[in-house]
């Protein structure tokens, strides 16, 4: 199980929103319900990612053009930021 972070929600959105503005609803959606399948498989072996130097107990994964940073939890992760790969992360905590 994972939840997101308020930051991480307003990031699900803006990539939505993007994808909706440059490629469409039908690719908006497809990129977004992947992201989704996606954070369910990491939260089912939260271990596969890269620590997070510049942060303890963060851990980063790459998902096509974005990073997902997240913290594994007791009962679940928590998806901190999904960063496009070109943003710098330490100017968007």
């Amino acid at each position: 199980m994972y939840k997101l972070s308020g930051k991480a929600v307003e990031d699900f959105r803006g990539i939505y929103d993007y994808t909706l503005g440059k490629f469409g609803e039908e690719q908006a959606d497809r990129y977004t319900d992947s992201l989704g399948t996606f954070l369910d498989t990491l939260s089912q072996m939260p271990e596969i990612g890269q620590d997070y130097d510049a942060i303890p107990e963060v851990k980063k994964i790459a998902f096509r053009f974005h990073t997902v940073y997240y913290v594994i939890r007791v009962d679940d992760i928590l998806i901190a930021r999904i960063l496009h790969q070109l943003m710098e992360p330490r100017r968007h905590w």
